[in-house]
C-alpha cells in the first residue's frame, strides 16, 4: 500500500471521527442536556450584590433528568422573553462547583428555579407545573 493511500485512509478516518463526535455533542446538548449552561456560573453568583435592584434567576438542572426535560421549553422561552431585563444563571448540578450553591440555596431536587433581587431570594420553585415555572423564570 502506498504512503499516499495510507495518508488518505488516515485523513478519512479522522474526518469520520470528527463528524461522529460533532453529532454526539449536538445530541447531548439538545436531547440530554439542552439547557444553555452558564460558563463561570460561580463567579456570576458570587458577584451578586445585596444593594442591587437587578433580578437574577438561578436555574438548577441535571442532564438526563425527565422533569428537567419536561420543564426545559418553558424555561428557555422565559429566558428568551426576559433576557434584557433579568440575568439568568443556568447551573448543571453535575458540575463539581455546583455543590456549594446547591447547599447555599437549599436545592434538593431538580429542576429548581430561584428568583433573586440583588442576592436575596424573592421566589423559588421545584415544581414541574409549567405556569409556576414560567412565573419564577419571569421574576414574578
Amino acid at each position: 500500500m502506498s504512503n499516499l493511500k495510507k495518508w488518505g485512509i488516515a485523513v478519512f478516518s479522522l474526518a469520520v471521527i470528527a463528524i461522529l463526535t460533532a453529532i454526539g455533542w449536538n445530541y447531548y446538548n439538545t436531547e440530554v442536556n439542552g439547557y444553555p449552561d452558564t460558563k463561570n456560573f460561580a463567579d456570576k453568583i458570587d458577584q451578586l450584590d445585596a444593594s442591587s435592584k437587578r433580578k437574577t434567576v438561578l436555574i438548577f438542572h441535571k442532564p438526563g433528568c425527565p422533569d428537567c426535560r419536561q420543564a426545559r421549553s418553558t424555561i428557555k422561552k422565559g429566558i428568551k422573553a426576559h433576557q434584557n431585563s433579568i440575568d439568568y444563571v443556568v447551573i448543571n448540578v453535575k458540575k463539581s462547583d455546583a455543590q456549594t450553591y446547591l447547599a447555599k440555596y437549599g436545592v434538593t431536587q431538580v429542576p429548581t428555579v430561584i428568583a433573586l433581587k440583588g442576592n436575596q431570594v424573592i421566589d423559588s420553585t421545584s415544581s414541574t407545573n409549567n405556569k409556576t415555572i414560567a412565573n419564577v423564570v419571569a421574576g414574578e
